[in-house]
């Protein structure tokens, strides 16, 4: 059995319908499994991994998908440990492309330190490090719905954006077949889009013209503040990553269509997939 935590994350609600279409057994961890909408041929449970009693949602698993909510080095560790003592024989880990590239922003140095605890638990492991993913264009709802607009950060790097469905394909082929044991993965789509480019694509998808707009780090910043209602603490957080990871961004790897054996999905598949979240909501 395998047991998935972050189970209704962007990977996750993926992940879990995957495994159970590759003939599975899933036991799907979530706070509020009425809430939760998991795949009702898994088992939900509901847990805070704060307070959960591991050895009894371990209970029979004999694999892990490790996600925590924050990337808590702490909480991923604790995790780990748990399995080793419940038999678990194999843990897959969701990490970032950061810790490939030696990033020490906040989330890659968690990241890192987890990675780390994972590998010494006992149980094999495998590591995936996907890079960004193009569901964070979500982003972009609110200034599309109300003014057509995108707005940029000047120094917004070219990306290699990947699709969540392909960081579950892997994971999926990872915990259900052998092979994978002591392998790190790093996960990009198949070419790197700059931010106008990204935009155009969502346009067509959308059947309408966007209007791009470059702004400053600190109107960005701003933005975030004022629109979105992010902690300064936060938008700090997260234009100290895009500084390190910048130069990082725009690297492809092949891993996907290797392990795949098929393109990585595109952007522009993504774009059509969610248009309809795009258009102005009454």
């Amino acid at each position: 059995m395998i047991f998935v935590l972050g189970a209704t994350g962007k990977v996750g609600r993926h992940l879990v319908p995957a495994l159970l279409d590759a003939g599975a057994a899933v036991r799907a961890l979530t706070r509020d499994p009425a809430k939760a909408r998991v795949d009702p041929r898994a088992e939900a449970v509901r847990g805070d991994l704060d307070t959960a009693d591991l050895p009894a949602l371990l209970d029979g698993a004999d694999r892990v998908f490790v996600l925590t909510q924050g990337h808590s080095a702490d909480r991923e560790a604790a995790v780990a440990r748990a399995a080793a003592r419940a038999g678990v024989t194999h843990l897959v880990k969701l990490s970032t492309t950061g810790v490939h590239f030696g990033q020490k922003d906040p989330i890659s140095r968690a990241h890192a330190e987890a990675e780390q605890a994972v590998r010494e638990a006992g149980p094999a492991w495998t590591i995936l490090r996907p890079g960004t993913f193009m569901d964070n264009r979500f982003a972009w709802l609110g200034s599309i719905r109300e003014e057509n607009a995108v707005y940029v950060p000047e120094t917004d790097p070219p990306s290699a954006l990947v699709h969540v469905r392909d960081i579950a394909a892997v994971a999926t082929l990872a915990l259900t077949t052998s092979g994978h044991e002591g392998a790190t993965y790093e996960l990009t789509g198949g070419e790197a889009l700059t931010a106008r480019e990204q935009v155009a694509i969502l346009a067509e998808a959308l059947g309408r013209p966007l209007k791009y707009v470059e702004e400053t780090e600190a109107a960005s910043r701003e933005r975030l503040v004022r629109q979105y209602g992010w902690p300064a603490r936060a938008v700090d957080g997260l234009f100290a990553m895009k500084r390190e990871s910048g130069p990082n961004e725009s690297v492809v790897f092949d891993t996907v269509e290797r392990l795949l054996g098929r393109p990585p999905l595109t952007f522009a598949a993504w774009a059509r997939e969610n248009a309809s979240a795009y258009h102005h909501q009454e």
